[in-house]
């Protein structure tokens, strides 16, 4: 006799938390975010995982964050900025339930500092040290200058110098507005600036991308030694400097979360093999 089996009433719903999230971990970012639109269950799962990562990434295990700003005809004389590591803006708040919307918010901030300028007291105690700057320079007949910023997440090898990995977070170059100058200049000179202040319109924030991935939150000061010109037309300005001073780098959480794994990864595929991608 044929017995005919009933049909399995078993499916992915019937599946627990802990076994859908033991799967979906498996996935890297890039390919785990899409299918947080694939049911509500899966929205809230992946965002467990997401702020689970976040966390994670945020501790930048044996990586430095290094930052270049210069202008084009300055490259090779200006010295790359190391960034220390400050926090991120609401990522504790969130908590594991936090929506993806709200976590892809958050930005992790950092202090970009001269490699040679971090020193350690007696104490152990980190020594105050003065901020790194950009100076900024326009003739009468320039609107902006140009700077381009380049931000890489590099891991450091077994010997001082030596990196293992590298993974670029941008590579761009922002227009520096005579206008956005003389505002930001005179915000610092009525002390309306805000610091450590995480705020997207933020206008001391000048950002390398449309899309708000990375920004530098600078102090901008008018160099007041610069002679005023005898005579200029009425629609002409006049020639100006001025120095911005580097407060913090700014960029997404999930942004530098895809560059941690890329440096990961990196260093998987290099394992074993003697490379070194930068020594400085």
């Amino acid at each position: 006799m044929l017995h005919v089996m009933a049909p399995s009433q078993l499916s992915i719903d019937s599946l627990p938390n802990e076994i859908i999230i033991h799967v979906l971990s498996s996935f890297p970012t890039r390919e785990l975010l899409p299918l947080a639109a694939v049911c509500r269950r899966f929205h809230g799962l992946v965002g467990r995982i997401q702020y689970s990562r976040l966390i994670e990434a945020s501790k930048l295990q044996d990586h430095e964050m290094i930052l270049e700003c210069y202008h084009p005809s300055e490259k090779l004389s200006t010295p790359e900025l190391f960034c220390e590591y400050l926090g991120t803006n609401g990522l504790t708040e969130a908590g594991d339930e936090a929506h993806l919307g709200e976590l892809n918010k958050l930005y992790s901030r950092f202090r970009p500092f001269l490699g040679e300028e971090r020193r350690i007291g007696t104490a152990g105690e980190e020594l105050t040290t003065q901020l790194p700057t950009h100076q900024v320079s326009l003739d009468s007949s320039e609107l902006f200058s140009q700077m381009c910023t380049v931000t890489n997440l590099v891991k450091v090898g077994p010997r001082n110098g030596l990196f293992t990995s590298l993974s670029n977070v941008t590579d761009s170059v922002v227009r520096v507005w005579r206008d956005w100058l003389k505002r930001a200049a005179e915000n610092t000179a009525a002390r309306r600036q805000q610091q450590a202040n995480s705020d997207v319109d933020d206008p001391s924030i000048l950002w390398t991308d449309s899309s708000k991935t990375v920004g530098l939150r600078f102090r901008v000061i008018e160099d007041e030694s610069v002679p005023a010109p005898v005579l200029f037309g009425r629609d002409e300005d006049p020639s100006v400097s001025y120095t911005l001073e580097y407060q913090e780098l700014l960029i997404k959480a999930n942004w530098l979360l895809l560059s941690y794994e890329t440096s990961e990864a990196q260093q998987v595929t290099h394992s074993g093999k003697a490379i070194v991608i930068a020594s400085l």
